[in-house]
Parts: C-alpha cells; structure tokens; sequence
C-alpha cells in the first residue's frame, strides 16, 4: 500500500474514490467500521481499498504550505458533510484507541462499545457518548 501511496500526486482527490470513509448508518457495527480503518473496505465484493489508517498516517496532518498549522491534506477542507462523516467516523476510531490505551485488546475495546451499543445504530451510540456541546 505504501508504494501505492507514495504514487499519488494529488492526495485531495482520494477523498472522492471509494477511500472516503461511509455514514455511520451504513456500518452494521463497529467491527465493520474498525474494518475500514485497519483493513480497507470492500469495493464491489472484489477488492479492498487502501485502509483509512494508512491514508490518514500520510496524509493526515501536515503542514500547510506556509509550514504553519496542519490540514487534512486528503479531505475536503471546506466541505460540511466530509468534515461530519470523518468527525463521526474517527470519534469510534478514537473509542477503541482509547481503551486499547487502558490495555484492552482491540477486540476486547470493540466487544465494550457493542455492549453499550446494546442494539442501537452507530448514529445512536455516537450521540450517547459524544461530549454535550458546552459541557466540560
């Protein structure tokens, strides 16, 4: 994948192909969603697409052209429902890095969040456990 990579000159543009993470209402659970990250998604039953993880590795915060701050350099920047979907997409990211930090397993981390997912969609659980807008 690495090589495949380094061949893309205009990594914008890998957000349009299917590299672009889908909604939380498409992934049946968070196994499915962990999937993508780490392994890539199924296109057309025949193949993967590079995983998230390695894209995000790349691509995911350098400098900007004046060597100051950090962009998404594969993600549309002005774009409401790109920022969304990746904002929802990393969140359960984040979830089972964060317990993989507390020394579960990332089996163990994605058994935990089923547990509270308990039935509800991804878009449920999110909201459960997302922090309240103005809370500390």
């Amino acid at each position: 994948w690495t090589n495949l990579l380094d061949m893309i000159k205009s990594p914008v543009k890998v957000w349009d192909v299917p590299y672009k993470p889908l909604g939380l209402g498409e992934y049946p659970d968070i196994q499915s969603l962990w999937g993508v990250w780490e392994e890539g998604r199924c296109i057309d039953g025949i193949r993967r697409s590079v995983p998230l993880r390695l894209i995000e590795e790349k691509w995911g915060n350098l400098k900007n052209e004046n060597g100051k701050g950090t962009f998404p350099v594969w993600r549309p920047r002005n774009e409401t429902s790109a920022r969304k979907t990746w904002s929802n997409f990393s969140f359960f990211i984040n979830e089972v890095e964060k317990r993989r930090r507390q020394g579960k397993s990332t089996q163990q981390a994605i058994e935990e969040l089923e547990q509270l997912r308990n039935g509800k969609s991804l878009n449920q659980l999110y909201k459960s456990l997302r922090p309240k807008k103005g809370s500390k």
